[in-house]
């Protein structure tokens, strides 16, 4: 309940402008505006469970699963979830097009699909272990305390 009453108040704080000057946007938005809260920066995540153990060797779809779920618990540890997130930054090693459904269907489990957060995704040659195939780090924006 607590959770649905911050992401209520956080919504009435936050803008999703639209401009007809801009391409349409699937999954994420392009501007999204927040008034004044406290941030949480989320570091990238990967696909290692919590002994540090990569998940999904060789698997995008398991790394993306398992990043997103390091995300959603790192998120729960600062006292908040995917409602306040704003900005996400992708990064996948050897990026092809063709991954982006794989990538679309873990991320639309968890994020708002009315008000998506803005969203950068780039292709990457490598990342810092060489089993990882996808990096995913996040803003997310608190309403203040009243």
């Amino acid at each position: 309940m607590i959770s649905y009453l911050l992401a209520v108040a956080l919504l009435a704080q936050t803008q999703f402008p639209k401009s007809a000057e801009l391409p349409p946007a699937n999954g994420y938005s392009h501007v999204v505006v927040t008034q004044p809260g406290k941030m949480v920066f989320i570091a990238g995540q990967v696909s290692m469970d919590k002994n540090g153990k990569i998940v999904g060797t060789g698997d995008l779809k398991a790394q993306v699963e398992q990043a997103l779920r390091n995300l959603k618990t790192a998120l729960a540890a600062a006292g908040t979830d995917f409602n306040h997130v704003v900005k996400m930054n992708w990064y996948i090693k050897n990026f092809q097009s063709s991954q982006m459904p794989t990538i679309r269907e873990a991320r639309n489990r968890y994020l708002n699909p009315v008000n998506p957060p803005a969203s950068t995704l780039v292709g990457v040659t490598e990342l810092f272990l060489p089993e990882a195939l996808i990096e995913v780090e996040a803003i997310a924006i608190l309403p203040e305390s009243k």
